[in-house]
């Protein structure tokens, strides 16, 4: 949707510049470079966009395209409709701890510790940048687009914070959880 998004606040631009724009504007996403490349065909086969401008030869990233009707419609819907369901949640770690075993568990602590300490100097990177755009937007006032990045950049903080905590309170139990096996262990040995 993000590609579709981008197509109908800036039509008739060029593959490259859409990817551009993608990798500019959704950073955390991470895209891979061939997005815009490899979706716009597949939304000018569903009907949702239709390229105005096709490149000579192999020049594909100089195609152009934008929405039809029925690409506006699906993006309009896609971006107010409401949740109707608990959101599936599918990180990696909660899925390794369910298919462990007991010897799986020194590794998966030393995981859980990675990622702990990783999400905390997300959580002081995304601070830093919070505070250097608060000062640059005192001299921007007004700017919708600034304002409503903003948004993200005042939750990620909180976000980076949370994981942490969250992968810390994962490792503690699997070191109790641990614990509890090793002492089940030598009781076994001593009767």
């Amino acid at each position: 949707m993000a590609v579709l998004g981008i197509v109908i606040q800036q039509p008739n631009d060029t593959v490259t510049h859409i990817g551009q724009c993608l990798d500019r504007r959704f950073t955390r996403a991470r895209f891979a470079r061939s997005t815009a490349h490899s979706t716009l065909p597949r939304l000018a086969e569903a009907g949702r966009v239709h390229r105005t401008y096709r490149a000579p030869g192999r020049d594909r990233p100089k195609d152009r395209y934008e929405a039809t009707a029925q690409g506006v419609e699906v993006f309009r819907s896609w971006m107010f409709e409401l949740p109707s369901a608990r959101p599936a949640l599918r990180e990696a770690m909660y899925g390794r701890i369910e298919l462990s075993r007991p010897e799986d568990l020194p590794r998966l602590i030393k995981m859980a510790r990675q990622e702990e300490a990783v999400s905390d100097a997300l959580y002081k990177d995304a601070l830093a940048r919070l505070r250097g755009h608060a000062a640059a937007s005192r001299q921007h006032p007004g700017d919708y687009s600034r304002q409503v990045r903003e948004v993200l950049l005042y939750v990620d903080p909180l976000h980076w914070s949370s994981r942490s905590e969250r992968y810390g309170l994962i490792a503690e139990r699997l070191e109790e959880i641990a614990l509890e096996i090793a002492a089940q262990k030598s009781g076994d040995g001593d009767g």
